[in-house]
């Protein structure tokens, strides 16, 4: 798909202040000297050295960091909300949060145990709390655009987190065709492909039952059938596939820490094309999008330690070097 950018110089002032926020992300060398790190508390250490200081000082527990890096997150998304002229592309990080809060209400009601939900996204926080207290599986079918989906679907709620990822995905296209978002259009066309292959390698290789097969996300540059013809191709001959050369994927199909960096890094270069754009969402975009990727790669540092994983996993999971 080709993407064309819309000059809008009501966004300099945003696109001004996302520059700076994007000298403050962490480069390579800000990652080497994050793995010298023995311990989750010894990074911890060196993270507090950084403008990350007030964020995750003296915390040294997996979930209490991944709530504060969130929360760092959500702060710098409204900041930058309250300045943007029109900021409907903020909806992919938005419906996100929506969505993780959906399957977290679907599993606090199935297992009946208490889960965090994040604050940030669409739906009011007091609703889904409502869901979890009623103990009502069937009010999530309640929800209004795009999570309306699940009002068509017959399927036991164990199955209905594709839908929601399938409502998510699509509700993003609509978003961008609705507002000539062309660079969002883009970006989740991609994410769908690369999510697809991924469905298609999770069948072959862990066994998926056969009704899995009709669970490929629509919306994508490549027609699903070309992944279900992948499906009866033997393992060993995917690295011979023109579709696996058209994703780039042929060197990490035995690697699934690499491949997750593969997918991520294939995202983070589409988005680099905002560089091109001084006034206009696109930098914005790619800033949200590769700061989330930062604070993946922080969390997985810090499990990789605390689970005493060797350096070269660890090297082998960050994203950026």
């Amino acid at each position: 798909m080709q993407v064309t950018f819309k000059e809008n110089l009501d966004f300099a002032s945003v696109v001004g202040k996302i520059r700076a926020l994007s000298a403050r992300l962490f480069t390579a060398g800000d990652w080497e000297r994050l793995l010298t790190a023995k311990s989750g508390s010894d990074l911890m250490r060196l993270i507090a050295e950084t403008h990350y200081g007030r964020v995750v000082s003296g915390e040294d527990d997996f979930d209490k960091l991944s709530s504060k890096l969130v929360h760092n997150f959500l702060s710098e998304i409204n900041e930058i909300e309250k300045m943007c002229p029109e900021n409907y592309f903020l909806y992919y990080f938005k419906y996100k949060i929506d969505l993780g809060n959906i399957k977290k209400v679907l599993y606090g009601i199935l297992s009946k145990k208490d889960v965090t939900l994040y604050d940030g996204g669409l739906i009011p926080l007091e609703v889904l709390e409502r869901f979890i207290n009623n103990g009502e599986i069937e009010l999530v079918k309640t929800l209004p655009y795009p999570w309306d989906i699940l009002k068509y679907i017959d399927e036991e709620p164990v199955l209905w987190t594709y839908y929601l990822e399938q409502a998510y995905l699509g509700g993003l296209i609509e978003l961008s065709r609705e507002y000539d978002y062309n660079l969002l259009e883009s970006l989740i066309a991609t994410q769908i492909d690369l999510e697809n292959f991924k469905i298609a390698l999770r069948i072959k290789t862990v066994n998926y039952p056969e009704k899995y097969r009709e669970f490929f996300y629509k919306g994508g540059s490549i027609d699903i059938e070309k992944y279900i013809e992948l499906l009866s191709i033997p393992l060993k001959e995917w690295k011979g596939s023109d579709l696996i050369e058209r994703l780039g994927l042929v060197e990490s199909l035995d690697d699934p820490i690499l491949l997750e960096k593969v997918i991520d890094e294939k995202l983070i270069n589409l988005l680099s094309i905002s560089k091109y754009t001084a006034f206009g969402y696109e930098p914005v975009l790619d800033y949200f999008f590769r700061k989330e990727i930062e604070h993946r790669n922080i969390l997985f540092l810090f499990s990789a330690l605390e689970a005493h994983l060797p350096a070269d996993i660890l090297r082998s999971g960050i994203r950026g070097l």
